[in-house]
C-alpha cells in the first residue's frame, strides 16, 4: 500500500494506492485521525482490500470521512457490511 496526502489546512485528501491489508490499518488510522480538517479518501487506485479494511472504511464514512472514486466492488462490499450489521442489530 502507498499513501499520498495533500492538505490545504481545511481539507485533507488522502490517496490510497495498491493493496490495503489488515496490517495497514494502523497507518491508515493514524493518517485519518486529524479531526481539525475535513477528510477525503480517494480510493481510485485501490486494487485489493481485506475485510477489516472494509469495516474501517464503512465506519470512517459514517463518522464523516468522504470516500471518493471508490471501486464498485468496494462500495458494494461496504453496503453489504452495513446491511448485515443492521440485520444483526434487528435480531438482538
Amino acid at each position: 500500500m502507498k499513501i499520498e496526502r495533500q492538505s490545504d489546512g481545511k481539507t485533507a485528501i488522502i490517496w490510497l494506492i495498491g493493496r490495503i491489508r489488515s496490517e495497514d490499518l494502523e497507518e491508515l488510522k493514524a493518517q485519518t485521525n486529524d479531526s481539525t480538517e475535513r477528510m477525503v479518501l480517494d480510493l481510485h487506485e485501490v486494487t485489493l482490500v481485506h475485510a477489516d479494511v472494509i469495516r474501517f472504511l464503512s465506519t470512517s464514512e459514517e463518522e464523516g470521512i468522504t470516500l471518493v472514486r471508490c471501486p464498485p466492488y468496494v462500495r458494494e462490499w461496504i453496503q453489504r457490511e452495513r446491511a448485515e450489521g443492521e440485520t444483526q442489530s434487528d435480531e438482538e
